[in-house]
Formats: structure tokens, sequence, C-alpha cells
């Protein structure tokens, strides 16, 4: 088992012009430093051995995919990646990315994941489990910023994720994945739960000035626990719940939406001690039952006595009629809860 250190761009011993030329010369637990002197570096990098891979400058040290493919992608376990800016892979949807880890262990962080193509993904976690992308700057990729497909027991933190064409992040037939302190602006979309996307834990997120929204949970992606995020001025929906069932929305911060929260067919969803503050309508559902409602503060709401939420069931048979409904919260709070804004994202 190797612990060498394998040098590409620079001069001496162990040096290498091509980076895939250092890598297919490592060995498991070497290290292969990249030098920004012969940036950028126009490849497509497979990583097929468990090394420490490592950028001198993630501005300076680039590896450009000519608009073609993957740049990099992750073929082995336990690989660490940090010190670069990867940009410009093909275009394909859920196909092309920045960075595609397929495999199990990896670590990422303290990069930058900019650019990739029209309809590309910046970090594509393809069957990926424990994998953890930390303290990245990831922002105007096509689509995606970060998407999770098949991936379990992953962690994205404190990252900063912007200007990607559709979400901040994907999470897609994943389970027990982790979300946290990352801080998520001037996407399409923040955070998405696709269908079965279940037991994931979004918390102490910053999300702000979506132009669509900032949680959306879709039909199958159920009992994920979402709490202590500031959502802020994100344009149409701070949730978006649509036939989804025993979700958990707890201790978060809801503000400056059109609609704070919209509910279509979402059932037994857990929504306790939120604040709803300026949004031009707190809350509206359609078609959504045994939802429990406890404690949360409303900005429109004085005094005492319960907060009335009203919505709407249509008659299956008869979409045309349409019966107004009401539901509860019993003991809504007074004032505001102090959720903290965190900032997230890089340092």
């Amino acid at each position: 088992m190797g612990r060498d250190v394998l040098y590409v761009g620079g001069i001496g011993p162990n040096n290498f012009t091509q980076i895939q030329d250092a890598i297919s010369n490592a060995t498991e637990g070497d290290t292969v430093f990249v030098y920004d002197d012969a940036s950028p570096y126009y490849e497509h990098v497979i990583i097929d051995v468990s090394i420490h891979f490592i950028g001198e400058n993630k501005t300076t040290t680039i590896i450009d995919g000519e608009n073609n493919g993957d740049v990099v992608v992750f073929n082995a376990e336990n690989i660490s990646m940090t010190g670069f800016t990867v940009q410009h892979s093909g275009d394909i949807p859920k196909i092309d990315a920045g960075i595609e880890v397929r495999s199990n262990g990896n670590l990422i962080t303290d990069n930058s994941i900019i650019q990739n193509g029209e309809y590309a993904i910046g970090i594509l976690l393809n069957g990926s489990s424990e994998t953890v992308i930390e303290n990245n700057y990831i922002a105007e990729n096509g689509n995606e910023g970060i998407f999770l497909e098949n991936a379990t027991h992953c962690v994205i933190r404190k990252n900063e994720i912007t200007r990607n064409g559709h979400c901040a992040i994907v999470i897609s037939q994943s389970t027990v994945n982790t979300v946290v302190e990352n801080n998520m602006y001037e996407n399409y979309a923040t955070v998405s739960l696709w269908p079965e996307a279940r037991e994931n834990e979004i918390a102490w997120n910053l999300m702000s000035n979506q132009e669509f929204s900032g949680v959306g949970i879709w039909p199958g992606a159920h009992q994920n626990y979402i709490h202590d995020n500031y959502l802020s001025n994100n344009s149409l929906y701070g949730f978006l719940i649509t036939r989804a069932d025993r979700n958990v929305i707890t201790n978060n911060t809801i503000w400056g939406s059109n609609e704070g929260m919209h509910l279509i067919m979402a059932n037994s969803t857990i929504i306790h001690f939120n604040n709803f503050i300026e949004n031009n309508v707190s809350v509206f559902f359609e078609n959504s039952s045994l939802n429990r409602w406890k404690r949360n503060y409303w900005d429109d709401h004085r005094g005492i006595f319960p907060k009335f939420i009203w919505g709407i069931m249509r008659i299956p048979w008869n979409k045309k009629v349409v019966i107004p409904w009401v539901n509860l919260d019993w003991f809504p709070a007074v004032t505001p809860y102090d959720i903290p804004r965190l900032d997230g994202g890089c340092s």
C-alpha cells in the first residue's frame, strides 16, 4: 500500500504533465498533488484508486471538461478531493456532471464546482453512500447543484450553492441523508425531495431568494425531517408539499413568500413551532387530511383563540365541486420563535 506523493504540473521526480497519468500510476493511500502553474487542465479524470487528490488552489487549479461528459468520476472507495475548480461538463440531463461519485466513503471539500453543462449537475451522487460534500462553492450549473440518486447516509454540509438552473439540491430515491448548514440562494428552487426520498434530514440551512420555492416535497417523498431552517423571500412557496405523507416540519422560519406553505393531497404532516411571517398567504391546502398544526407563530393572527387555517376539499368524482375546509392550530404562539438565521456556506 503506497504513501507516495505524485505531482502534476511541476518539475522533478514523480511529476506528470497530465492528471490522469499521475492517477494511473498511484496506488491506494497515495496523494496526487496538482500545481496550478499548468492550469487549466483539459481532461476527463477517472479516479479508480483510493487517493488524496489535492489542488494547489481551488480558484486557480482548474479541471475543464471542454463541454463533454463528466469532468471527474469517482470509481474507487474513500477518495478525498480538495482544492480544485471543476467546470464545463457535457449537457446530458442526469448523466453529465462536474463530479460524478459512483463509490462510497468519499470526501469532497473546499472546491469550486461551476458552470457545468446547460442541463448538467454540479455533483452527482450516483448510488453513493457515506460520502461527505462540505465547504464547496457550487454555482451556475445548468440544472442541479447537487443531485442524490440512490444515495444513503451522505452528508451535505456548509456549502454555498447559488444560481443553479434548477434546484440547489435534489434528493431522489435516497434515504437517511443529511443536508445541514448550507447557504442556498438565487437558484430556481432550493431543496426538492423526489419519489422514494425517505428519512432525510434538512436542518439549519439558509434558503433565500429562490425563483420558485424553498422546500418542495413531491409525490412519494415520505417521513423526512425538516427543521430549524430559515426560508426567506422564496417567490412562490416557502414549502410546497404534494402527495407526500408523514413528513415533519418544525422550528422553521418561513418569511416573505407568496404562500408560506401549500399542501396538495399531503397527509399526516406534523407542522409544529414554525414562524409564518410576511407571506401573502400563510398556508393553503387542498384535499389534505390528518395534518397536525401545533403552536406555530402566525403574524396574521391575534389573540388567544385558535388559528383558522383555510383550504378546500374537492369531490374526487366531480372536481368542480369545491367545499371550503378548515384546520386549526389550537394553541398558536403569541410571539415568534427565536430561530437563528445561519449564514452557512463556505468560509
